[in-house]
């Protein structure tokens, strides 16, 4: 009986000295120096040092990743909840938390002196491309929370909030009724930019209209406009909207480009990004929803050489169908936020400002050989249009 009391004090002992001085061993025998997090979204590694040594023993814990995903899992088959605070779960429908804060309040804090200034930009820029033979294209996408109105349980609280701010804030509105229906089509910056736009006689491609305008080809149909899974539109309507927006580009500006169709082909897993606000929650069970891709087919593609200045996100990279067919022949540059792409999607650079990659890339020249402008303006996007991609334009008007 006393032996056995040694060595349950012995296991004891034992274990309260290894506790103690896990931490140090870790750091001396460097557990998993190679670690590399399996869950997608998630931090950042974390350096070994004394400093920081709670960080990485939490992060290099064995089974961390399934603990979490378990958890995860739990929170989101069981009741209902998305595990990822940025991503809002709405029925079988996830949305990213920021957009539809952003699309059903922040959206408005746009000054009407801003979007009158950006309509004014665009037209000294257009009066630019007429005198030097180039073209300028403007396209106006949408957010997906623009598709969820009146399913979001708290949009009433939202609206009649900032509908007090509004009043108490704008003193030029105060006398204008405030409502749902006002919220949603008078107010916001991409409606108030459409119409400067048609005053300085600017041309563009409004795919929020166009969208509602063939409702059965976009929202109906076996493949949805957004999936639920999805932050941005699918491929295959991306795609699809982009034959469009190739057509007014062809017509209204007379742009060569080819003639493209395009068809949905079943796929066995999600096409980046149909399932990109699933794939940051960190559960076990995969996207419970048919996918599909796009197969695209060409005619007249024997066409003249045409260079393109992309600028915008990935809404309009879904547009040009695949990127690079948008010139089959010239040269495609395409800059999103800090990033240029060139030699035809195969080279990607990143940049802190346009001097900088002007610098090192010659931006200026490539913005000078280019004979069609193509800017997209997100309607959540409009406080920062472009980046200041057109302010720098403008700036060095005599260089191109």
């Amino acid at each position: 009986m006393k032996e056995n009391n040694k060595i349950e004090k012995l296991i004891l002992i034992l274990s309260f000295v290894l506790v103690i001085a896990f931490p140090y061993l870790t750091y001396l025998f460097s557990i998993n120096k190679d670690y590399k997090s399996e869950l997608s979204g998630s931090e950042e590694k974390v350096e070994l040092s004394f400093e920081n040594l709670d960080d990485y023993i939490l992060q290099n814990f064995p089974g961390r990743e399934n603990l979490i995903k378990t958890k995860n899992q739990l929170l989101y088959s069981l009741f209902d909840v998305s595990p990822n605070v940025n991503i809002t779960k709405i029925g079988d429908t996830l949305l990213s938390t920021e957009t539809i804060n952003y699309y059903l309040h922040g959206l408005y804090n746009v000054e009407d002196e801003e979007i009158d200034s950006l309509a004014r930009k665009f037209n000294t820029f257009k009066e630019y491309c007429i005198k030097n033979n180039k073209k300028l294209a403007i396209i106006l996408t949408p957010c997906k929370a623009r598709y969820y109105e009146g399913k979001f349980p708290f949009v009433d609280d939202i609206i009649n909030l900032y509908d007090k701010k509004s009043i108490d804030v704008d003193k030029k509105v105060q006398n204008v009724e405030y409502n749902a229906e006002t919220l949603k089509k008078e107010i916001r910056p991409v409606d108030k930019l459409k119409i400067k736009l048609k005053e300085y006689n600017i041309n563009f491609f409004d795919s929020i209209d166009y969208i509602d305008n063939h409702k059965e080809k976009f929202l109906g149909g076996e493949v949805p406009l957004f999936y639920n899974s999805g932050h941005h539109w699918s491929i295959y309507k991306g795609n699809l909207l982009g034959i469009d927006f190739h057509d007014y580009l062809r017509k209204t500006l007379d742009i060569k480009i080819p003639l493209l169709s395009v068809k949905a082909s079943p796929s066995d897993i999600a096409i980046y990004p149909d399932s990109d606000l699933f794939d940051v929650l960190n559960v076990y069970e995969k996207p419970n929803e048919k996918f599909y891709e796009s197969v695209v087919t060409y005619e007249n593609y024997n066409i003249g050489e045409t260079n393109f200045l992309v600028q915008g996100g990935s809404f309009l990279g879904a547009l040009l169908i695949p990127q690079i067919t948008v010139s089959p022949f010239g040269e495609v540059t395409h800059i999103e936020n800090k990033s240029m792409f060139m030699n035809r999607y195969q080279d990607l650079i990143s940049f802190d400002s346009y001097d900088e990659i002007n610098n090192k890339y010659n931006l200026l020249k490539v913005c000078k050989e280019a004979d069609v402008y193509i800017f997209e303006i997100h309607e959540l996007n409009v406080y920062n249009a472009t980046f200041g991609l057109l302010d720098y334009l403008i700036e060095h008007m005599g260089e191109i």
